[in-house]
């Protein structure tokens, strides 16, 4: 059963007028928006202005085109995504269940957690009507009477009470379970983070044998580059040191950076043997020698690849 027959069209009678708003269309999220507070609006700047009064918006065509611009769609989207990704429980090795810590952006749109967040929007639209928040309500409202902002406590206490609803009726902890403790380089987005860091020196360390299929034809001495991996490529990289081949392709200050945080300096430490006024400048300066420390290493895996042809 596809979404737009689980979540049929709204239908709406006032004063001898029925309109239908199709499931799936921008319309269709106007109580998601309704339900949005002002500071995550505030996102969009251009819809701090439109109206709080729902009858135009739904009953005339006067902002149809504010409606159906894309941006409208992205923010609704983007906003229940990122809020639903908040209360997602999600397992560690012991099998405990935690409330998710990390950042929604720091993740692609393959990851199929991330993936999850954006298909619960319906089921969020269909739980949000118990909160007041649904098309009978808002299209009975007449013309000059607005809907007030929902603060930002009770927004994110709304979220909180249904994601785990959601996620239990759907059956989707399985998946996530799965996708979480199984997550792969791809997962990632193209931002460097704390997370991806130490995901990644968890797959090198810990990992190395997870998707691995290794050849009935081949010697028991003899290891194929599949059955290396790129996990594997970066940790015989760096147990030969090669990691100083790669600090002389940086700047030296970003040498020193990076030798210095080797070293166990702190970020504040870093700052004042560099001669940064701050250690926000550290840490913008790490997260760029993160990012070129990947292309480094996806490089050179590529060049070892070809050693084998």
């Amino acid at each position: 059963m596809d979404e737009i027959t689980r979540f049929p069209a709204a239908r709406l009678f006032k004063d001898g007028r029925i309109i239908t708003i199709a499931q799936g269309t921008n319309k269709h999220r106007l109580p998601l928006f309704y339900a949005l507070p002002k500071e995550i609006v505030s996102k969009a700047k251009e819809y701090l202005d439109f109206p709080r009064c729902p009858y135009d918006p739904i009953w005339t065509d006067k902002y149809d085109e504010q409606i159906n611009d894309d941006l409208f769609l992205q923010l609704v989207m983007d906003s229940y995504a990122w809020a639903f990704w908040q209360f997602i429980e999600v397992p560690d090795k012991e099998g405990n269940h935690h409330r998710m810590t990390e950042n929604f952006n720091h993740y692609s749109g393959d990851f199929p957690v991330w993936i999850l967040c954006y298909r619960a929007l319906s089921y969020i639209q269909q739980k949000f009507e118990e909160f007041g928040f649904s098309f009978p309500v808002l299209g009975s409202m007449r013309r000059g009477i607005e809907v007030p902002w929902t603060s930002y406590e009770y927004f994110f206490s709304m979220i909180a009470t249904v994601t785990p609803k959601i996620i239990e009726e759907q059956n989707w902890q399985p998946t996530i379970d799965d996708a979480w403790l199984n997550r792969t380089p791809e997962d990632f987005g193209k931002f460097a983070s704390r997370a991806k860091t130490d995901f990644y020196r968890a797959w090198t360390h810990s990992r190395t044998k997870i998707g691995v299929m290794e050849s009935l034809d081949t010697d028991e001495n003899e290891t194929e580059p599949a059955a290396l991996g790129r996990e594997s490529f970066e940790d015989e990289i760096i147990s030969k040191l090669r990691i100083e081949d790669f600090i002389k392709t940086l700047s030296p200050r970003d040498q020193q950076i990076l030798k210095l945080k080797m070293q166990q300096y702190t970020d504040q430490e870093i700052a004042a043997e560099v001669g940064y006024s701050t250690h926000s400048a550290v840490v913008k300066r790490i997260q760029h020698i993160a990012k070129c420390y990947d292309q480094y290493v996806q490089t050179e895996y590529e060049e070892y690849l070809k050693s084998f042809d």
